[in-house]
């Protein structure tokens, strides 16, 4: 009885753990991609920074419902993951007057 119960937690933070590693590396590549479609625009080329940005919503949506098809706790980490990485952008991108 309580190694099933050990079995399910385990599967669960497992889940969790995956959800949150994904999220962060989700995060990375949405948000440093950001930056490189800021400086698309600001360079004077709309259509490349088009693209990039419809790229990075395209890959982060896809990968949301992936998280989502696998349960709510690998939603949680990844979304938690994400969060994350994009508190850690906002702390690098600040910039001190």
């Amino acid at each position: 009885m309580t190694s099933t119960v050990f079995a399910h937690l385990h599967s669960a933070l497992a889940l969790f753990v995956t959800g949150l590693a994904v999220g962060l590396l989700v995060g990375a590549v949405h948000f440093v991609s950001l930056r490189r479609n800021a400086a698309l625009l600001v360079a004077g080329r709309p259509a490349g920074a088009l693209l990039l940005q419809l790229s990075r919503f395209s890959l982060t949506a896809v990968v949301f419902v992936v998280l989502a098809k696998a349960g709510v706790l690998a939603l949680l980490g990844g979304t938690g993951g994400f969060m994350w990485t994009r508190s850690i952008a906002l702390t690098l991108g600040r910039v001190e007057p």
